[in-house]
């Protein structure tokens, strides 16, 4: 949560002008065109948006944000979270991958403990992948978040010299 003494028309605009749209491009090194330090989508009264980086981070954390009228200037509340089309493709993967693999663990135990049949090579599959597949998917959740915390800090560090900026070229 932050105020400046820029209006809320004035903070949309000293957002566009400083921060690329994100339109994708195939032929841009961080897959998005422009060259600004960072990318995302300016709304009337909100926006995303999120550091450039030259490789990929779908689990690197956005900076969403809502901003209105306050007297003297502008309100600013935002928070850090991933893409929702991020956290709808893991809650799909992990369900798929818990759901499945919990009925294929549980039957290799059930075997291997029955006796039924004599242990074979195959046995550890059905009781390391299920599970690695979700540690995998909460470990990659978890990595990818903190590869993008110094970005995120770039984030907050920099929407405040775009703001300063601006009500200092306001003022004069």
């Amino acid at each position: 949560m932050t105020d400046t003494l820029l209006g809320p028309t004035e903070v949309a605009e000293a957002l566009r002008d400083s921060v690329d749209e994100e339109r994708w491009s195939p032929f841009s090194m961080s897959r998005f065109s422009g060259d600004r330090p960072l990318i995302g989508r300016i709304g009337f009264d909100s926006f995303r948006i999120q550091k450039r980086r030259f490789y990929r981070n779908d689990f690197a954390r956005h900076f969403y944000a809502q901003f209105g009228p306050e007297p003297g200037g502008t309100r600013i509340e935002g928070y850090f979270a991933i893409a929702m089309w991020v956290k709808l493709f893991m809650l799909a993967w992990i369900g798929f991958a818990a759901s499945v693999g919990s009925v294929i663990f549980i039957a290799t135990c059930r075997e291997l403990i029955s006796g039924h049949r004599t242990p074979n090579d195959q046995d550890w599959i059905g009781l390391l992948v299920p599970p690695g597949l979700v540690l995998f998917g909460f470990g990659l959740t978890v990595i990818g978040s903190l590869l993008s915390r110094p970005g995120e800090r770039y984030i907050l560090q920099r929407l405040g010299i775009i703001l300063s900026t601006s009500a200092t070229k306001t003022e004069t």
